[in-house]
């Protein structure tokens, strides 16, 4: 009877949490976005996060109330530095982009892209076989310009920027639950192991899995935008004629993107100066682009940060790298910008889930599969 009583007791509590659980994220979700960003951006910087307060614990030239706020410290200076190094250049990229599209001359755009396009249509007068073809692409080409078009391009660019304010009230929340979860990170993680009916190993093997592979995508990422940014800007600085710190910051964000990466910035440039009769700065313009971006930093350069950083901080993964990066684009398409981490670390987790139910399977070969 007690046993029973027991069972019924502990039922009942599961489910009156499983409820609560529920009822706190619906009150939550509208930042239930930014604590998934701020839990993955916390759990892809852990490893050094943990070297950074055990510095300053085994110091032993900082004083005693340093080493008694070093969570607090590490917290703030991390939360810094994202501000910094992502954040800032971002809304500078909006507010300038912004303020270009507002001074923008929609007559000037019209006469360029009409003589651009004439340019190009001349290039297909050699083709007999396709003249009538190419004629009705240029008169339709012709029209489409001198339309509205262009006029409703620009303002739906000046309204996508316009929300600005709005991004900045995204980043805020981020960098306050960023900051939280890295100083009451470890106390979170100690709770849901408390939780959740698996053992220490299993427990370790999820989070080295999850937290190897976001920090492997994350910090490859930041050193691939930082390094092609500052490259395509100092370039940029040399060709002149062109704001090298928006250009540059603007190909540092492109370079995320996979596949396409930074050729989203260089190839216009190439394709005006090829249009200005400048065939030498085109030429150098896309030599350095495919040498130094695409080849040099995108596949030694990266490749030698990330070694480097999993000798010193140990983390490690054992996710396939073409999984990571259709786990990317899968992510970015979902969830935007911030699927970039959120993508890899959720198909992490799926994988280390999975792994764990084989094993499970393994020691027990009567289980079956749909016990897991």
């Amino acid at each position: 009877m007690e046993e029973n009583t027991s069972n019924e007791n502990t039922h009942f509590i599961a489910l009156l949490t499983v409820a609560l659980i529920c009822a706190s994220m619906y009150i939550f979700s509208p930042f239930l976005k930014y604590l998934l960003v701020a839990a993955v951006l916390a759990l892809s910087t852990s490893h050094a996060f943990v070297a950074a307060v055990a510095f300053i614990e085994n110091s032993s030239s900082l004083p005693n109330w340093i080493k008694r706020s070093k969570k607090v410290i590490v917290s703030t200076l991390f939360a810094a530095f994202f501000l910094m190094m992502i954040f800032t250049p971002l809304l500078y990229f909006l507010t300038v982009t912004f303020d270009q599209i507002s001074a923008l001359n929609i007559e000037e755009i019209k006469t360029t892209a009409l003589d651009i396009w004439k340019r190009f249509m001349g290039l297909t007068e050699n083709v007999p076989l396709l003249a009538e073809l190419f004629q009705r692409l240029k008169t339709e080409g012709t029209s489409l310009i001198n339309g509205a078009s262009i006029e409703a391009v620009l303002k739906g660019g000046q309204n996508m920027f316009s929300g600005a304010s709005g991004l900045i009230i995204q980043i805020g929340w981020i960098l306050i639950f960023y900051f939280l979860f890295n100083l009451y990170g470890a106390n979170i993680l100690h709770f849901l192991a408390t939780l959740m009916p698996t053992t220490i190993k299993h427990e370790k093997y999820l989070y080295k899995e999850c937290t190897g592979t976001v920090a492997v995508v994350f910090y490859g990422s930041l050193f691939n935008m930082a390094a092609q940014g500052v490259a395509f800007g100092i370039l940029m600085a040399f060709i002149g004629g062109y704001d090298s710190l928006y250009l540059g910051v603007l190909a540092g964000f492109c370079s995320i993107i996979p596949i396409i990466g930074a050729a989203l910035v260089y190839i216009p440039v190439v394709v005006l100066e090829l249009l200005h009769g400048n065939y030498l700065k085109a030429v150098i313009i896309l030599l350095f682009a495919w040498t130094v971006m695409g080849f040099l930093i995108d596949n030694f350069l990266r490749i030698f940060f990330i070694s480097n950083l999993k000798r010193i901080f140990g983390f490690e993964y054992t996710m396939n790298e073409v999984l990571i990066l259709l786990s990317i684009l899968a992510g970015i398409a979902t969830l935007g910008f911030w699927g970039l981490i959120i993508g890899p670390s959720v198909i992490a987790l799926t994988l280390a889930a999975a792994n764990i139910c084989r094993d499970i399977i393994g020691e027990d070969e009567h289980t079956p599969l749909t016990g897991c």
